[in-house]
């Protein structure tokens, strides 16, 4: 997706772009096809993608027609600004979700792409090396394809060997996701509860996560810490919807009234931030995407960073005439972003991991434990007070710098009080009584 987008961007900003995809696939028809697609280079393709804020804005921005799209193929709006209890502001606009699933998404950013003067799609081949210079590619076919720039939007995967690249210290996420999809009933709606967003929930040893797709569709993610071998049962149909009816609201999400499942589970592991926002060191090679800088799902920044990436790489095409000079000006646009979205995310995942391991550790106040306080009581705070709302959404959802969020004392005042006064229930059992109620022979008696 960041490579079409950023295709997108430069033919946009006047340039012509050639988009190299290693996978067989086509401008499909209609949206409903996008399912069908084999997709053996993006191993998470049927995992959940979202929107956040900043990423509706930007390609409302550069490609309001994909939105349209979009919405037409299903995707839903969720405007967070009708849960202030007072006047909108100026910027409210921004507080906006956009709801879809990623092939769904990947079926609009290709048909516009395939539309564009200026794009040409080249599927089912592979990149095999760099001109020299970068100053253009091979593929396996042995073609050799010119560009000025070479955009690396080869994700966090696989490369060419010997793929120029920044040198970084991958940090584990320190979780695996146990992810699956469900379709709302004739007549069900989204359950809607106290929440600022979608449910999601602590139990003290893992937690879970909702996610709203196109459609009438929704994901469940179970996130399980790595070391906790026991609950990689989870990755089974029968106990991973054993832990579902034992969780709040997740046995109402999940009930055969309610919903009923369109996948099975898809586990994913493996999962690290990664910063490569030095760049390769090449002029005119420019990463973007998770090829820059790629961070725990669990924070949704991949598809809106890639949109974010592309964007600046076309305002940077557009003023910037040499590729030295692009290259340098386009990381130095995203490089801070990224790098400071990047430490938040280690800081985050490793504050959880130190919950998860039975240390303790206290949200309530900001001298305690700070990444879990600015995140997890910042969310059930939010929905109470305006400000709360709007700087919670702005942090979450990359509207706003991380500054505006941690520099702000009056802001963490009002946490405080609200979480003070907040009753608060765990959503589900403890650790031993959950491993009983999923384990294989219960499950199947």
């Amino acid at each position: 997706m960041a490579g079409l987008a950023a295709a997108l961007a430069v033919a946009r900003a006047g340039h012509s772009a050639v988009v190299v995809e290693r996978d067989h696939v086509t401008a499909q028809d209609g949206p409903e096809d996008a399912f069908d697609v084999v997709r053996k280079g993006i191993p998470h393709f049927q995992q959940p993608h979202t929107f956040l804020p900043r990423g509706r804005k930007v390609l409302r921005e550069l490609a309001p027609d994909v939105i349209d799209l979009l919405l037409d193929a299903g995707a839903e709006e969720q405007d967070l600004a009708a849960k202030l209890s007072g006047p909108r502001q100026p910027g409210d606009e921004d507080l906006v979700y956009l709801w879809v699933r990623r092939p769904v998404v990947e079926w609009a950013l290709r048909r516009a792409a395939a539309a564009e003067p200026g794009i040409r799609l080249v599927a089912g081949r592979h990149i095999t090396s760099l001109v020299p210079g970068a100053s253009g590619f091979h593929l396996d076919n042995g073609e050799a394809v010119c560009a000025d720039v070479v955009v690396d939007a080869l994700g966090r995967y696989r490369c060419p060997p010997g793929w120029p690249r920044a040198s970084a210290r991958p940090s584990e996420c320190g979780a695996i996701y146990y992810c699956r999809y469900f379709a709302l009933n004739p007549g069900a709606e989204h359950v809607t509860g106290p929440w600022l967003l979608n449910p999601r929930g602590d139990l003290g040893y893992m937690g879970f996560n909702t996610f709203r797709g196109d459609n009438r569709t929704f994901a469940v993610i179970f996130l399980v810490p790595n070391a906790d071998h026991d609950l990689r049962v989870l990755k089974d149909d029968h106990a991973w919807m054993a832990a579902a009816r034992a969780i709040t609201p997740l046995d109402v999400m999940t009930s055969p009234d309610h919903a009923y499942p369109i996948t099975d589970v898809m586990p994913m592991s493996g999962l690290a931030n990664i910063d490569r926002t030095a760049g390769s060191g090449v002029p005119g090679l420019v990463p973007v995407g998770d090829a820059l800088c790629h961070t725990d799902p669990a924070f949704a920044y991949g598809l809106s960073f890639a949109l974010v990436h592309a964007q600046a790489l076309g305002r940077a095409s557009a003023t910037h005439t040499t590729p030295a000079d692009l290259t340098e000006a386009y990381l130095a646009d995203v490089g801070p972003e990224a790098r400071e979205r990047h430490t938040f995310a280690i800081e985050t995942d490793a504050a959880r991991a130190k919950a998860w391991s039975g240390t303790p550790v206290d949200i309530s106040r900001r001298d305690g434990c700070y990444p879990l306080f600015a995140f997890a009581a910042a969310l059930a705070a939010a929905p109470h007070d305006d400000l709360v709302l709007r700087r919670t959404v702005g942090r979450i959802g990359l509207l706003d710098r991380v500054s505006v969020f941690d520099t702000d004392s009056d802001l963490h005042g009002r946490i405080e009080r609200i979480w003070a006064g907040l009753t608060r229930a765990r959503p589900g059992p403890p650790r031993d009584e959950l491993l009983r109620r999923i384990t294989p022979e219960r499950v199947s008696s």
